[in-house]
């Protein structure tokens, strides 16, 4: 009886342990799934940006700012989601070094020379901080905050969203604002841009239509690899659950549609749809591409297929 009772009892461990792998295997191969997808996400969107040798933006800066701006938005923190800014304050400081984009759009807005503070480095940033009065810059995710007019003319607020390494930045009064020491012909003379006291300062020409086109909640990323900031961002370093809409819609944007080999193009002097194999077609009447798919699923039962437009 006893010997019965154990093998039971042992029975029930073994189900419950195997039970509870494989709940963690679908855990992981959901997560595996899901970081696929926004890795894809993420070289969809700057493959949509087209950039060009000059002003080209590395992936690598790139994919760590959106990634923190998809987190971001799903926390709640930007309210203007179609802006992202970022500096890439590896680059020497004589080199144009920050890029606004339109992601809602998929095009680069602005393309400037930006300055890091006096307490950072010369021509290049070395050193970093969140405390008052080191004149230096702070790394991270900021959010764009209220404009106002103040010493250096029309200027625009930053609220620091990225812990210790910039919560200190609004107290602090590190803002976007234009300086003189910002120019191309300041950057020849001197083999550097001058410095600020931390802000991230533009060129006075731009700086107003720039802060116009970041301000009220938009995501401003300052990217660098010191401080073992890219190990510690909180923003850099938690999963994203929820993708922006236009994720599940990335396999079918037309221009993908050409370079797939499951997608069929359809003349209007072709078969009726219902005889075109495959599960995608694009649309091509009279020999003008418009932007549209259809989406033609087969019952594998019934034989009969169901075709969907997708504008």
């Amino acid at each position: 009886m006893k010997n019965s009772i154990l093998k039971i009892t042992l029975l029930l461990l073994l189900a419950i342990g195997y039970s509870d792998i494989g709940f963690a295997k679908s855990i992981d191969e959901k997560e595996t799934f899901h970081d696929a997808k926004t890795s894809k996400y993420i070289q969809f969107v700057y493959n949509k940006i087209k950039f060009n040798k000059s002003n080209k933006l590395s992936f690598e800066v790139f994919k760590t700012a959106f990634y923190g701006y998809l987190n971001m938005l799903e926390a709640g923190k930007i309210s203007n989601e179609n802006i992202l800014s970022i500096c890439d304050f590896t680059l020497s400081s004589t080199k144009k070094r920050l890029w606004v984009i339109d992601l809602k759009n998929k095009k680069l807005l602005q393309h400037s020379l930006v300055a890091h503070g006096m307490g950072t480095g010369d021509e290049y940033a070395t050193a970093f901080s969140n405390q008052p009065e080191s004149h230096q810059s702070s790394l991270g995710f900021y959010v764009t905050a209220e404009t106002y007019i103040g010493n250096n003319g029309y200027s625009l607020k930053l609220q620091g969203e990225d812990g210790s390494f910039n919560s200190n930045a609004y107290e602090r009064a590190v803002v976007i604002h234009g300086a003189a020491y910002v120019s191309e012909q300041f950057a020849k003379d001197n083999d550097r841009l001058g410095r600020s006291h931390g802000c991230p300062a533009l060129p006075v020409e731009t700086a107003p239509v720039i802060i116009d086109q970041i301000k009220n909640g938009s995501c401003f990323f300052i990217y660098h690899t010191a401080n073992n900031y890219l190990a510690k961002s909180r923003w850099l370093n938690s999963s994203i659950s929820t993708l922006p809409k236009e994720a599940d819609l990335m396999d079918i944007h037309t221009n993908d549609v050409k370079n797939n080999p499951r997608y069929v193009n359809i003349k209007s002097n072709d078969k009726p749809l219902e005889n075109v194999e495959g599960d995608m077609a694009m649309v091509e009447p009279k020999e003008k591409i418009i932007s549209s798919v259809v989406l033609i699923n087969q019952n594998s039962r019934t034989g009969v297929s169901d075709t969907t437009l997708v504008k």
